[in-house]
């Protein structure tokens, strides 16, 4: 893979080469300061048709918005021909969260997975597949896990009750099996918040701040 990874604070809208002919775009939102040692978030995006840097808008309105006062690497690569359980799309997020978490020095205990609706997919897909890839996740606007996660990973989902995509029910059920299971498994509920009012679920993923410092180990 070839990756640019730039110092500068602020959004970088970016590609990289998985191979010849194989280009992939990825968004990078860092802070000011020393970037060593930081956690790293990696953000799967919805879906949709992903034109442009499909993923920087939910680092906006949503996660890098959610937890201001956390100085964090955030990386939001770019799905192409299908969701993130294609095996090029897992590949990419898979390569990138290696390659930017080398790039900077973040140690494997410091890497968050986050993932809203075609991303929670995406994210237990991920969790199933490499769960030695991150500490924890959170997974929104999501369906359940699938029947073969075996919950190695501590992860928190956020869920609404007026979701019409993915009704509630089936993830609270599949969430408190795991949990009943001895998975490190949760779920916040919210009220109210249409599946696609993504900024309706900020207040929920703020919230969860004392989680994911506890989870990651930082101050």
């Amino acid at each position: 893979m070839s990756a640019t990874f730039p110092t500068a604070p602020g959004y970088h809208d970016l590609t990289c080469s998985l191979a010849p002919g194989d280009d992939a775009r990825y968004t990078l939102k860092l802070p000011a300061g020393d970037l060593t040692g930081l956690p790293l978030v990696l953000v799967l995006h919805y879906g949709g048709e992903p034109t442009g840097f499909y993923g920087r808008p939910l680092l906006e309105m949503l996660v890098a918005a959610a937890w201001p006062e956390l100085p964090a690497i955030y990386l939001a690569p770019v799905a192409q021909g299908g969701d993130w359980q294609v095996p090029r799309n897992r590949d990419l997020a898979l390569r990138l969260l290696d390659e930017t978490a080398r790039a900077y020095g973040v140690a494997d205990g410091q890497r968050l997975l986050v993932g809203y609706s075609m991303g929670a997919i995406g994210l237990w897909h991920l969790l199933t597949e490499a769960p030695a890839s991150v500490a924890a996740a959170i997974a929104m606007a999501g369906p359940p896990p699938p029947p073969d996660y075996v919950g190695r990973v501590p992860v928190h989902a956020i869920n609404s009750d007026a979701d019409r995509l993915f009704p509630i029910k089936a993830t609270s059920e599949a969430v408190a099996t795991l949990a009943a299971q001895g998975a490190p498994c949760e779920i916040s509920v919210i009220s109210g918040i249409d599946h696609f009012n993504v900024p309706g679920f900020k207040p929920a993923l703020a919230a969860l701040l004392p989680w994911l410092r506890a989870q990651l180990k930082i101050a």
